[in-house]
C-alpha cells in the first residue's frame, strides 16, 4: 500500500449508486464548472439525505483525489481523465465502469484483492474483511473501509449481493481473469488497538457469545447495555415481567429521544417470528413514553417477523451490525443526532442507511486527519517566504480538502481551547505549540472535560 491510497470513501445515493452518483457530479462540473460553494450546494441539493456540508467536503475531495477533477482559477474542472470518463459513459457505459475500475485499482489498495477473494466462489463480509486485512497487513479497526470497496465495486457492476453473501458478476469475473494475483505487499500496523478499539472489540465479542448463549438472556442484556453506554447514551436495565430489557436516553435538549431494546438470546443463533411480542413492545413504549423500539438479535428469521417489525415501527438489529457501529464509533466518534437513525423505522436497518451511519465515523477520521495535516504542514512551511493560509494549505495539501474545511479546522487549531495555530501580523499563520505541547494540552483537555465521566461497566 506504499504507493496507493489506504482509505477509500463512499459517495451519496445509496450503496450500489456511487458510479452514478460520481457520473452526476461530473456532469455539474463539465457543464458549468463551479465555485467551492456552488458544487456544496449542489451536492446538498441532489442529495438531500446528505448532513452538512463537512460530509459533502469529504466527497468533493475524494474526486479530487482520484484525478477526476482540479480547481483552476478557482473552479472546479475536469482533468482529461474525468473529460474521457464522462465521455464514454455517453458512448459505451460499460467501457466507462471498466476504466473508473481500473482507476480505483491503480491509485487504492484493495481491489484486486477483494475480487481475488471472490474468486472461489461466493463469501461473506465477514470472510471478505478478514481477508481484505490480511492481504493489506492494514491497521483497519472497523470495517468501513471494507464496506465502502464493495460498495463502489457493486456499483461498477463487477459484484452483486445475494442475501449474506457476495459474489462476482459475469462482468466481475471477466475482470478478474485480466488481472496479476495481487503481491500482498502492504503496511503492517503493529502494535495493541487503541483502547476504544479494544473495549469495542472486548464488548462486541461478549454481545455475540450472549447472543447465542440460550440461557435466561440476562447477559445479553447487561452486555447490550453496556454497548449502548460505550456509544454514548444513558442505557439502564430494567427487565421483569412487563418491562423491556434495557431502556436508553439521548440527552440533546430538543433532540432528545429515548429508545427501548429488547433482547433475544438464542441458541440456534435465529430470532424467529413467534419468539417477538409485538403488542408487549407496544406497551412498553406507552409506558415508558418512548420514542423507538428495537430488537437484538444474532441474526432474524425474516419472513413474516420482517414484516411485522416493519407494520410495527420495530427495529431489527443483528449483533453484527452492532459490532460495526461500535467499531467505527471507537475509529470516529459518531453523534447521538446520527446514531437516531439506526432506530427509525422498523425491520432490518436499510443498507444504504448503515452506510451513510458509517460514513460518518469516516467524516470524523478524515477532520481529525486534516487537523494532523495542517498542523503539521504549518510546522514545515512556516519558515518559508509566502503567506500560509486556508488557500495556500489547499494546494499545499495536493487539493484533497475542501477550502471551507480547511478554514473551518484552522478555526478550531486556533481558538483558545486547542492554541495550536495562531496568524502574524502578516496574515500568515505559525504554530505556538510544539508537539509536545500540543499533545499535553489536548491531555489536558480530555482530564478537564471528561475525566471524570463514568466508564463503561
Amino acid at each position: 500500500m506504499t504507493d496507493k491510497y489506504a482509505s477509500e470513501y463512499p459517495l451519496p445515493g445509496g450503496v450500489d449508486q456511487y458510479f452514478n452518483s460520481l457520473v452526476t457530479l461530473l456532469k455539474r462540473v463539465s457543464d458549468d464548472p463551479p465555485h467551492q460553494q456552488e458544487l456544496v450546494d449542489f451536492v446538498l441539493q441532489e442529495y438531500p439525505r446528505t448532513r452538512g456540508s463537512t460530509a459533502v467536503g469529504q466527497y468533493i475531495a475524494h474526486i479530487t483525489r482520484s484525478g477526476l477533477w482540479t480547481i483552476k482559477d478557482g473552479k472546479y474542472r475536469l482533468t482529461p481523465d474525468g473529460s474521457t470518463l464522462l465521455e464514454k459513459v455517453a458512448s459505451d457505459d460499460d467501457a466507462a465502469r471498466r476504466m473508473l475500475m481500473e482507476m480505483k485499482i491503480q491509485t487504492f489498495a484493495g481491489y484486486e484483492e477483494v475480487l481475488h477473494c471472490l474468486d472461489q466462489g461466493a463469501r461473506t463480509f465477514d470472510e471478505i474483511d478478514s481477508a481484505l486485512k490480511s492481504a493489506l497487513q492494514a491497521g483497519w479497526k472497523s470495517k468501513n473501509q471494507t464496506g465502502f470497496r464493495l460498495s463502489w465495486v457493486r456499483s461498477l457492476g463487477y459484484v452483486e449481493r445475494e442475501g449474506n453473501a457476495y459474489k462476482l458478476t459475469p462482468a466481475g469475473r471477466v475482470l478478474l481473469e485480466s488481472l496479476d494475483p495481487p503481491n500482498g505487499n502492504g503496511e503492517n500496523a503493529n502494535g495493541n488497538p487503541p483502547p476504544l478499539v479494544k473495549q469495542a472489540m472486548e464488548l462486541a465479542d461478549s454481545i455475540d457469545k450472549a447472543a447465542v448463549s440460550g440461557k435466561d438472556g440476562a447477559e445479553l442484556e447487561r452486555r447490550t447495555c453496556d454497548a449502548f453506554t460505550y456509544l454514548g447514551f444513558a442505557a439502564e436495565v430494567v427487565g421483569g415481567a412487563g418491562n423491556p430489557d434495557v431502556v436508553i436516553d439521548a440527552s440533546m435538549g430538543a433532540g432528545t429521544y429515548r429508545a427501548l431494546i429488547d433482547t433475544k438470546s438464542r441458541s440456534g443463533g435465529t430470532v424467529q417470528q413467534n419468539e417477538v411480542n409485538f403488542n408487549a413492545l407496544k406497551q412498553h413504549k406507552a409506558k415508558f413514553n418512548a420514542d423507538y423500539v428495537m430488537v437484538v438479535g444474532a441474526n432474524f428469521s425474516g419472513g413474516n417477523l420482517e414484516t411485522w417489525a416493519q407494520e410495527n415501527r420495530v427495529r431489527l438489529l443483528r449483533t453484527e451490525e452492532l459490532r460495526q457501529v461500535m467499531l467505527a464509533h471507537a475509529e470516529g466518534v459518531i453523534g447521538l443526532d446520527r446514531l437516531e437513525v439506526l432506530f427509525r423505522d422498523g425491520g432490518s436497518t436499510d443498507e444504504a442507511v448503515f452506510s451513510e451511519l458509517l460514513a460518518e465515523s469516516e467524516n470524523t477520521v478524515q477532520a481529525m486527519s486534516l487537523a494532523r495535516a495542517l498542523y503539521q504542514a504549518v510546522r514545515n512551511d512556516q519558515d518559508k517566504e509566502g503567506i500560509l493560509n486556508a488557500d495556500s494549505l489547499f494546494y499545499i495539501l495536493g487539493g484533497e480538502h475542501s477550502i471551507p474545511a480547511i478554514e473551518s479546522t484552522i478555526a478550531i487549531l486556533k481558538s483558545d481551547l486547542i492554541g495550536a495555530l495562531a496568524t502574524n501580523a502578516n496574515g500568515s499563520l505559525y504554530t505556538r505549540l510544539s508537539p509536545r505541547m500540543l499533545n499535553d494540552k489536548l491531555a489536558q483537555l480530555s482530564d478537564r472535560i471528561g475525566g471524570d465521566q463514568e466508564t463503561v461497566r
